[in-house]
């Protein structure tokens, strides 16, 4: 499934200006991110930044060097998370 095809067939935005805003949303949201802005994307949920570090014992102690990684975290709104206990599962 195109996902821009599929949101076409929704509305009467084109299959190019789905993507144009898609691809601009990328580059929105990878800045927001990078500043540790928390994006709402209204009913679709939210994304967030979160970070993984080593332990310091002092708070002066704390710099960059003590980040290990970072990923961006992806939280369902309300319908997607619905939608997920009306799901039935089967083996193909």
């Amino acid at each position: 499934m195109s996902l821009t095809n599929e949101i076409e067939k929704r509305c009467t935005v084109s299959g190019a200006d789905i993507r144009a805003v898609l691809y601009a949303m990328v580059e929105v949201a990878s800045e927001a991110l990078q500043e540790g802005t928390i994006i709402r994307l209204g009913d679709l949920g939210s994304l967030r930044l979160t970070l993984s570090s080593e332990g310091r014992d002092k708070a002066e102690e704390v710099n960059a060097t003590a980040i290990k990684g970072s990923s961006i975290i992806f939280t369902p709104g309300s319908m997607l998370k619905t939608s997920l206990l009306s799901m039935k599962y089967q083996k193909q």
